[in-house]
């Protein structure tokens, strides 16, 4: 049985923007007897794990998230979702999840998902988290939960893409991925419980490339950019001198490294 708690992170120092509070608000209204907790700073004290630890020191916060919405049970939700009616008949599920479509592909959703105390596909990807680091020689692992979570279905369950987001996909007794109209994106005369306001901000806004490295204090490094919000990915230790702009997404940065 998958408790009635609703949990969602909010961590960094940044107040939350009306969009997220109206959001949480919709989370009361149709959920009114659901346990909200929130996952800010002083919570992530409580979780030993050196993935997460690595990811706030470099203030990679969405990262760290990726982790504490599998650790935290009952159910999770990303902060800008909406919830549209009551989530009382996931509850005799063991592990639920959705689909949801970015560019023009489907893929298992992770700001609405589900899982009872116990559950094997919850405890696996945890492990995943223990065996990989976020920073690895000096460069940050910047992969989205999504792949994991798809790497893990595939080996499991045998569910490979591309994906049907459009049925249902029963993976087990209890293990249930719904369409992206459930949880992700509503449609016309279809059932739907809540809406992810997606703008794919767990994606890194740029693409680094190191290019050369000048004894292990500056690193000239090629920046792509995939999106137009966000900063350059750099490690807590590291602080930008020059940038010269190639092109509208291509930049040559000049990083200085402290010890």
């Amino acid at each position: 049985m998958i408790p009635k708690i609703i949990h969602y992170i909010w961590v960094g120092n940044n107040p939350k923007p009306q969009f997220v509070l109206d959001c949480i608000e919709t989370w009361k209204q149709h959920l009114p007897d659901y346990e909200i907790m929130e996952w800010g700073n002083d919570c992530l004290e409580t979780i030993n794990n050196t993935y997460v630890n690595e990811a706030i020191k470099n203030k990679k916060w969405a990262f760290a998230s990726d982790y504490i919405r599998l650790y935290a049970l009952g159910i999770y939700l990303d902060s800008d979702v909406e919830v549209t009616q009551s989530f009382d008949r996931f509850l005799n599920l063991t592990f639920f999840s959705g689909y949801e479509q970015y560019n023009g592909k489907y893929l298992p959703i992770t700001a609405a998902m589900g899982s009872e105390k116990g559950s094997s596909v919850v405890k696996a990807l945890l492990s995943d988290y223990d065996n990989v680091k976020f920073e690895v020689d000096g460069e940050l692992i910047l992969e989205p939960n999504t792949f994991k979570i798809s790497r893990y279905f595939s080996s499991e369950f045998g569910l490979n893409p591309p994906y049907d987001g459009t049925q249902e996909s029963h993976l087990a007794e209890g293990v249930v991925i719904y369409p992206s109209y459930y949880f992700c994106s509503p449609e016309y005369n279809k059932i739907n419980f809540s809406i992810h306001h997606f703008s794919g901000s767990w994606l890194p806004s740029h693409r680094r490339k190191d290019k050369l490295k000048i004894f292990n204090k500056f690193i000239i490094s090629r920046f792509k950019k995939s999106r137009d919000k966000g900063d350059y990915p750099l490690l807590h230790n590291e602080k930008i001198l020059l940038k010269v702009n190639f092109s509208k997404v291509i930049s040559y940065v000049l990083i200085s490294k402290s010890n």
